[in-house]
């Protein structure tokens, strides 16, 4: 419990991890071979339940001890409000890409695409486009879709579901965790 407890107070707030892929991506001093790949992330629910992909959908599922680290592509988009942290969220393997799209039911879709090649394009890609949201604690965040404000990324508090869109309030979870992977720093 002591140990749980020091990993947890160790863990960078979600504003440590955003600023730090904003500062990466950012306009500064960082070389063109550096912003080859995408940041890859562990991303968990506060059930516990981490994103992977299997079959062409993200899941969200507990890992067992046969479980390999589950990593989630992202890089921030710099074309819209940096305030307000937009990001593309994509698979690790940079084939599918996150997708909202809109409607009176906003649908979350996982298309074909590179999130690299997407973030090159500089255009707003608002339906492709996730704003992280400090929530809950300063260790666990949300994801409101920049097309369907109001809507956000959402887990069902059954395992093996796929992710979704929830305007929260709901038996949905809104909430996650997010960690940088550090040995796989570009």
């Amino acid at each position: 419990m002591e140990e749980a407890a020091k990993m947890l107070h160790a863990r960078k707030t979600v504003d440590q991890e955003m600023a730090d892929l904003f500062r990466h991506f950012g306009k500064g001093d960082v070389t063109i071979v550096s912003l080859e790949k995408p940041w890859l992330y562990k991303i968990w629910d506060t059930s516990q339940k981490f994103l992977f992909l299997q079959n062409g959908s993200l899941l969200a599922a507990p890992l067992n001890s046969n479980s390999e680290d589950q990593l989630i592509a992202v890089t921030p988009n710099q074309v819209l409000d940096e305030s307000k942290r937009p990001i593309f969220i994509g698979t690790n393997d940079q084939k599918y890409i996150l997708n909202v799209q809109s409607g009176d039911q906003p649908k979350l879709q996982l298309v074909a695409g590179d999130i690299m090649e997407l973030y090159k394009k500089k255009e707003q890609s608002t339906e492709f486009t996730f704003y992280n949201q400090t929530k809950g604690s300063e260790v666990t965040c949300a994801f409101e879709s920049a097309a369907s404000p109001g809507w956000f990324l959402s887990t069902a508090s059954e395992p093996n579901k796929p992710l979704g869109l929830s305007q929260g309030g709901g038996s949905e979870i809104t909430l996650f965790y997010i960690e940088k992977k550090p040995d796989v720093t570009p």
